[in-house]
């Protein structure tokens, strides 16, 4: 039985190959094999159409993805295409230029390592770059063919997920205001939608200024910043917050406030003093080094808990 199938297959490749010549077939003992005359030759005639019986078979082709039409480039002879912006969250990223006395910088939404190739990109136009050290968030640059150094510092902001960018010269002091304004209209121009990300710049987004600590078994919040930068920081959370400052003294280093929401009403049109106000909480500070401690003591018994105010806090700092 096998010794025929083997010849019915030997027929079939023979006459196969004798209707198309493109395959040449042996046999000996029973054994076929079939080999193509010209392994790069193919069929340069095209079978019958295949004929439906039932027209709704037939399936409409849709060009999903078109080619573009060409159009005109904006872009300089050399210059390297950028990618264009998959999202744009219509600003919502806050970029803006802070001034503590004599010292700027630039504040920005946005972590260190997705904020460093956004300063790399600025500083690709017009500045020569000199070295760069991620893991410390430095740029050193020249600018243009002069001797004059616009020195970059990147750090982690206050508020978590968040970037401050310091420019100084090569004496250490901060630059010309005008580079603070140029770099801050570029990155809020290009920061929405923005997917870069420095992996060799991670290690800048761990170290942050501000971290919840225990003081005698009570929550506080330790910062890597002087007494006035934290007192201002945490001023402007505050003012965020709809809590009332009943008495505040910087001499001191406290500030003391009602948890009670202010009342927005017609008769808060009158004012009211701060000795009127309750006491909740006072926030002290203390000054441990380079760093400043922030307490809470709670002075009443409100129902707001030391977490719910730290979280509050925490929620607008910036």
């Amino acid at each position: 039985m096998k010794f025929y199938l083997k010849l019915f297959v030997c027929f079939f490749l023979a006459t196969s190959c004798v209707s198309n010549d493109f395959i040449n077939v042996e046999c000996e003992n029973g054994n076929c094999t079939a080999e193509r005359v010209n392994e790069n030759e193919r069929l340069d005639q095209e079978g019958e159409g295949l004929i439906f019986e039932n027209d709704e078979l037939l399936v409409d082709v849709s060009d999903d993805f078109p080619y573009p039409d060409k159009g005109q480039s904006f872009l300089k002879e050399g210059e390297v295409p950028r990618p264009k912006k998959i999202f744009s969250s219509t600003g919502s990223e806050v970029v803006e230029i802070r001034r503590l006395g004599e010292i700027y910088w630039i504040y920005s939404e946005s972590l260190p390592s997705k904020t460093w190739p956004l300063v790399k990109d600025f500083l690709a136009d017009g500045f020569n770059l000199i070295e760069e050290f991620p893991e410390e968030g430095i740029i050193q640059s020249k600018i243009g063919t002069t001797d004059e150094e616009l020195n970059v510092r990147l750090e982690h902001g206050i508020k978590n997920n968040s970037s401050e960018i310091y420019l100084y010269n090569k004496d250490n002091q901060t630059s010309d205001i005008t580079f603070f304004n140029q770099l801050a209209s570029f990155i809020q121009e290009n920061l929405p939608g923005y997917q870069g990300n420095s992996i060799a710049a991670q290690s800048l987004n761990l170290n942050k200024k501000a971290r919840i600590v225990y003081v005698r078994k009570e929550i506080g919040i330790e910062f890597k910043l002087s007494f006035e930068r934290t007192w201002s920081a945490i001023s402007r959370a505050i003012d965020r917050t709809n809590y009332a400052v009943a008495d505040r003294n910087r001499e001191l280093r406290y500030i003391q406030l009602d948890l009670e929401e202010e009342d927005d009403g017609f008769f808060s049109f009158f004012g009211s003093s701060e000795a009127d106000k309750e006491v909740d909480y006072e926030l002290v500070f203390t000054e441990i080094g380079e760093n400043t401690l922030l307490e809470f003591k709670k002075l009443s018994d409100t129902e707001v808990t030391v977490n719910e105010l730290v979280d509050k806090i925490n929620e607008n700092l910036s």
